[in-house]
């Protein structure tokens, strides 16, 4: 019942919206993370001229920020080349990274040189073997750390990515966490998207009691957000919650209505305008990709939810929270 994903929300136009947006350099990567959505291209490149045209883009529209992701975006033959075109039309230039090349502190050096400023690690365990497991190469967990120590010592920000699975839900160290000094820790649902429509189903109750445990401890100390978590399974924490909806006022996520790649870029859109494409293309992402039941419209969260990913149906039970319905985002 897709169609129960329809929202009805208090919007706040006066409220900043996010002016970040992915940069997609294309799906070429050296890992290969269990739960990668691009599992089976990851030998794929995008050319040069195919990425400028993604930065024109973002420019004419009036993004000020940007996130390099693939893919592995600084294992991209062209990531300086990129760097440079990027350095002067951006007022902050970050990348989504599993740290490998970082590792290398005169890779890192020449990075922060040509504008590099903010660096959002995948940290998927606290543990070499289970990091190293995740994501399918011996040696990353000590990879990271080594480029986390970099980033550090050239004054590049560090945040983290988490993303939550069986192998790791139930261990993870979160003073080591903080011991890497990030402004941000996201804890990330597991996605099945695209590549991993098939992947290992996870027990939400249980993982989301975990998730809880670790907010707990870090809340007072960073930044923490939990992405793509159905709400009703985070009762008590639903302003750590950041689903679809909720990116839209999130500085530090991706802008959607630019997301979608069909905006008409010749045109000057007011801040009315911009709110209202988020909208469009979050709720669009939701009745594509989310599910909610009957019981759902009862619960307090149910304008403000994005429900269960499809790919969980038959496994995973929304439970609905009884209480006057929560419209603001």
């Amino acid at each position: 019942m897709n169609e129960l994903s329809v929202n009805q929300l208090d919007i706040d136009y006066d409220r900043p919206i996010n002016s970040r947006a992915k940069l997609d350099t294309g799906k070429l990567c050296n890992y290969s993370c269990d739960f990668c959505y691009y599992k089976n291209h990851l030998t794929e490149r995008d050319t040069l001229k195919q990425i400028t045209d993604r930065v024109d883009y973002l420019v004419a529209y009036g993004i000020e920020e940007i996130d390099l992701s693939g893919g592995e975006s600084s294992v991209e033959p062209n990531w300086f080349k990129i760097l440079e075109y990027c350095q002067n039309k951006f007022k902050r230039i970050s990348c989504l990274s599993h740290g490998g090349k970082f590792s290398n502190i005169e890779f890192a050096k020449k990075s922060y040189d040509l504008g590099l400023r903010e660096i959002l690690f995948s940290l998927h365990a606290t543990t070499a073997d289970t990091h190293d497991k995740i994501v399918g190469k011996k040696g990353a967990f000590d990879n990271i750390l080594r480029a986390i120590a970099n980033a550090h010592q050239l004054g590049i920000e560090v945040r983290l990515n988490t993303t939550i699975c069986e192998l790791n839900y139930n261990n993870i160290d979160t003073r080591l966490m903080l011991d890497l000094k990030p402004t941000q820790i996201n804890f990330i649902a597991l996605n099945y998207w695209q590549d991993n429509a098939n992947g290992n189903i996870i027990d939400y109750a249980l993982v989301c009691d975990y998730v809880k445990r670790y907010i707990d401890k870090l809340q007072n100390l960073v930044e923490v957000n939990a992405r793509y978590f159905p709400l009703c399974y985070m009762e008590g924490y639903s302003d750590y919650v950041k689903g679809h909806y909720q990116h839209i006022y999130d500085l530090k996520d991706w802008n959607k209505a630019v997301y979608s790649g069909n905006l008409d870029t010749s045109k000057i859109y007011t801040q009315k305008q911009k709110v209202d494409q988020c909208l469009v293309e979050a709720e669009r992402i939701r009745l594509q990709s989310y599910f909610k039941t009957v019981k759902c419209t009862g619960c307090k969260y149910f304008f403000v939810c994005d429900g269960i990913e499809n790919e969980l149906k038959g496994h995973v039970e929304p439970r609905p929270i009884d209480g006057n319905k929560i419209k603001c985002i």
